[in-house]
């Protein structure tokens, strides 16, 4: 549990955009003291008006390499003289029916998704659990409590976050770190736009825009408001955190329907279920 950012400090990945950006800015208004990465440096740059080098400590990081995110952990270390948080929050998306994707696509999507938040916690846990409290945030998604077609890849790497974080959870239960898992649903971020979009038969570039504007659609939540779900789920140590009303519907329906949600949410959303969820 985090009961008080002030002063504290806590760092997080994918902090250029979205998310990540919003957190950055959230807990420097809270009084924390951040460590922020991204693999897109100049995305980083735009945040240097939220603190100078002693409150907000930038770095480029490709959480994906192991050996990085140590050296990255221990430069925040470093820097700071303590760490009381980390924030997983870096990830990336691929839309590929499974049967077509690329075995090297696929990679790229779990070395970030999946194996970045294992580095993470890896390369931080040590110096947390020497803090009276302390906190590791894993960003899962609402895709890692239910599957939707061509997200096999991003499918598989949410649920494996969520696993993960699940059993780190009842590991760390009698200790000083509270483990918080994050089930976004749609947020306004470009992470669909950023993404990696594959044709199902060739291969190729397929309509980047289209799918993207199929996410964008459903996107209802902001990344400010997301950031604030996820700073009073830190504070209250909840173990599971849903950002949305989309994700707190859609889950529902995955808990009524475990066998065949799938089979109701996809003629619903061909039917319009944009507009019912733009309304929760």
């Amino acid at each position: 549990m985090v009961k008080n950012f002030n002063n504290k400090v806590i760092a997080v990945t994918g902090a250029g955009s979205g998310i990540g950006r919003a957190l950055v800015i959230g807990l420097r208004a809270a009084g924390a003291r951040v460590a922020a990465s991204d693999i897109v440096e100049a995305n980083l740059q735009v945040l240097r008006e939220y603190g100078d080098e002693s409150e907000l400590f930038l770095a480029k990081l490709d959480v994906s390499d192991n050996a990085a995110m140590k050296a990255w952990a221990a430069s925040v270390k470093a820097h700071f003289g303590v760490v009381d948080g980390v924030i997983n929050n870096a990830g990336v998306a691929l839309s590929c029916h499974a049967g077509d994707q690329p075995r090297e696509q696929m990679e790229w999507v779990f070395g970030v998704n999946y194996w970045g938040v294992i580095n993470g916690v890896e390369a931080f846990l040590p110096e947390l659990l020497t803090r009276p409290e302390a906190c590791v945030v894993n960003i899962s998604s609402l895709f890692g409590l239910m599957s939707v077609p061509s997200q096999s890849s991003y499918n598989a790497t949410k649920f494996a976050v969520r696993g993960y974080s699940e059993s780190l959870r009842q590991d760390l239960r009698d200790t000083n770190v509270k483990v918080v898992t994050v089930h976004p649903g749609g947020i306004k971020t470009n992470i669909a736009n950023n993404g990696r979009h594959l044709n199902s038969i060739t291969g190729n570039a397929a309509d980047v825009e289209k799918t993207a504007d199929l996410f964008n659609s459903i996107a209802v939540t902001t990344p400010k408001k997301a950031a604030a779900v996820i700073m009073r789920g830190m504070r209250k140590s909840k173990p599971r955190v849903l950002i949305g009303g989309d994700a707190v519907l859609l889950d529902i329906v995955q808990r009524l329907f475990p066998s065949c949600y799938d089979r109701i949410l996809v003629p619903l959303m061909n039917a319009g279920t944009r507009m019912v969820l733009k309304r929760i």
